[in-house]
């Protein structure tokens, strides 16, 4: 389940790494100058507030400071490393823009280097010492259970499994006995009124686990424990209905359900993935195209007659059709809707249409580099689920459930579901439904990691070579 990320940010955790960051920062600054008492001029004041503040993006995006944290150890060692490697990525851009870079490898690896032992050393000291705090009753909260079925058992094996919360389960109240619980049933939810009164002092929460079916039950619950010094929290079992990840928020004075939560509806993230694709898409385009695209050309001009480029018409984010660029890898008079049915003609296997110089350039990846300018223009992302020509996307959502859903978020360059073997043709319906699939994944489970493993498998695949690239 996913909560509003802005009620559960631990603002005094953000402000301990932050401290951490500053000492990190102050250390390098006195190693890079030679100065044991160093002052921080005016670049460097704000070179140190973009590091705070992409942290803070970085934080925000994994839900790092979230007070209600039940990742594991291991998962929060990931997003930490995830952090120091944009802090690092950011150090490197600020000091080449501001040619600034004698001595500048004894301030990174004096800057990184700490970060990447105090920060994660204050991780583990920090779960070890509510660990601790528990186990001696002081942070404790006691909770009484209400509704010992699937939803109240999944809840209680994580308050079990994550000690460092500080919470302790009483036990339940349920309308059916429950043996297994092996002493920690208490009772029949007819008992409750007599209970909560008697053993008010035994717990501190009340968290209501029961279908939402069992409304007047929850009203009842809720009445009797608003009379009482504790606190009652319910936990909705609509995601018992729900496959899709969701988050629960408030607008207004209401309570909302989100179907369907995308990370990328976060200003936060939305710009960490815009300000990647410009960096890594000027690295791309200085560092590989400037060489590669006249070569690329050269070879499609003596192949055959046309133009280099290829420009056609696909869907964007919100369906909002994009212009995109792609090297030329067909015969010009080759046609992209089949005589016989009318139906928009993919690129298949041993296709007549293909170039000799087509073939490579499909097989290598290559003729998608233009489209590194549609990222350039904001039309599309270097990762994301791929645009679809114009033909194929009205003919998909007409027999593909969901099939829009792929177009909440910009196209990419590659894909989720590209690196899992769903690339090229699609003929079969199954073969779409299951990129679609992938496609929503994604878009539900964005991060700025992900996007860097999508990268990495698509030039392992490029290098191993796809037997669906044709």
């Amino acid at each position: 389940m996913i909560v509003n990320r802005d009620s559960n940010f631990d603002v005094f955790r953000f402000f301990n790494d932050v401290f951490l960051i500053f000492v990190s920062f102050y250390v390098a600054i006195v190693m890079f100058t030679g100065q044991a008492y160093a002052k921080l001029s005016l670049v460097d004041f704000w070179m140190l507030v973009l590091l705070v503040g992409a942290w803070y993006f970085c934080s925000s995006s994994n839900n790092f400071y979230d007070n209600l944290n039940t990742k594991s150890l291991f998962k929060n060692m990931l997003n930490t490393f995830h952090n120091v490697f944009v802090q690092l990525c950011i150090v490197v851009i600020f000091f080449f823009a501001i040619h600034r870079t004698s001595h500048f490898q004894q301030f990174i690896y004096t800057y990184i280097g700490l970060l990447c032992v105090l920060i994660p050393l204050e991780k583990i000291l920090y779960r070890r010492l509510m660990t601790y705090l528990h186990y001696k009753g002081i942070t404790q909260k006691k909770i009484l259970i209400i509704g010992a079925g699937r939803t109240g058992m999944a809840f209680f094996d994580i308050i079990k499994n994550q000690k460092h919360l500080g919470y302790e389960v009483v036990g339940f109240l349920d309308d059916e006995v429950k043996p297994h619980l092996n002493g920690s049933y208490l009772g029949n939810l007819e008992k409750i009124d007599e209970y909560v009164s008697t053993n008010m002092t035994e717990f501190d929460e009340v968290v209501v686990a029961l279908p939402n079916a069992a409304n007047e039950k929850i009203k009842h619950i809720a009445d009797i424990v608003g009379n009482h010094a504790v606190k009652l929290r319910i936990i909705p079992a609509y995601h018992e209905l729900i496959n899709s990840q969701y988050r629960i928020s408030t607008f207004a004075d209401f309570p909302m359900i989100t179907l369907r939560d995308e990370p990328l509806e976060n200003i936060h993230n939305r710009v960490i993935k815009r300000v990647f694709d410009i960096i890594f898409t000027l690295f791309v385009l200085v560092f590989v195209c400037s060489w590669l695209f006249p070569i690329v050309a050269l070879a499609i001009m003596i192949d055959s007659k046309g133009p280099i480029f290829f420009i056609q018409e696909r869907w964007g984010r919100k369906n909002k059709k994009i212009r995109c660029y792609k090297f030329r890898s067909m015969y010009t008079h080759s046609k992209d809707v089949s005589e016989k049915d009318g139906k928009y003609q993919q690129a298949s296997k041993n296709d007549k249409r293909i170039t000799r110089v087509g073939r490579i350039l499909r097989k290598t990846n290559l003729d998608e580099f233009p489209q590194f300018i549609n990222v350039l223009l904001g039309e599309m992302s270097v990762i994301g689920p791929r645009p679809h020509p114009t033909p194929l996307n009205l003919e998909s959502k007409q027999v593909i459930h969901n099939y829009l859903v792929r177009h909440l978020v910009k196209p990419g360059i590659s894909g989720w579901a590209q690196v899992n073997g769903f690339r090229g043709e699609t003929a079969d319906p199954q073969l779409m439904h299951s990129r679609v699939k992938y496609d929503i994944w994604y878009i539900e489970n964005w991060s700025p990691w992900l996007d860097l493993r999508i990268i990495f498998l698509t030039v392992w695949g490029t290098l191993k070579g796809d037997k669906n690239a044709f």
